[in-house]
């Protein structure tokens, strides 16, 4: 597995991942209720993406395993992880754990000693498995699903 930074030529992918990531791994927290699916997916677009991965004060990262892009990560010295997702078709690889060492790495060389996250249902387990917790009461997330902030100190 490598990780690295992504490109804008790699949106279309990335698009991909995130979307299948979503609709295929996270059934517990959407239930395939469109009103909930749908406002989620909504901004997963490959234009969205090349605009993202050039943003200031961010970095995406992305898991290649086989030439293929296995997942991506983002994070932002200010609001800590945005995204951790995996491709269904590598998933219990350790391409989550993977990004997120790189993501947390990534923090501390901006001078962060706290990596925070807004986690899924699905998700929750694996960021308590890697040293997050909870940090303050669910809330409800854009797409109507609920969201759990989380925190870790980083060492």
């Amino acid at each position: 597995m490598e990780i690295r930074s992504a490109r804008q030529d790699d949106a279309a992918e990335i698009c991909s991942v995130l979307r299948r990531s979503i609709t295929e791994l996270c059934i517990a927290d959407h239930h395939n209720d469109p009103q909930i699916l749908d406002p989620w997916l909504a901004n997963k677009t490959s234009d969205n993406l090349r605009a993202w991965i050039v943003r200031d004060g961010q970095t995406y990262r992305v898991a290649v395993i086989e030439g293929q892009i296995a997942g991506i990560g983002a994070v932002s010295a200010t609001e800590g992880v945005l995204l951790n997702y995996v491709s269904p078709d590598f998933q219990y690889r350790g391409v989550s754990k993977a990004l997120m060492v790189t993501l947390e790495n990534w923090l501390k060389e901006q001078g962060q000693s706290v990596s925070c996250l807004t986690s899924t249902a699905t998700a929750r387990k694996f960021y308590g498995k890697i040293g997050y917790l909870p940090d303050g009461k669910p809330q409800m997330g854009r797409s109507g699903s609920p969201t759990f902030p989380m925190r870790k100190q980083l060492g």
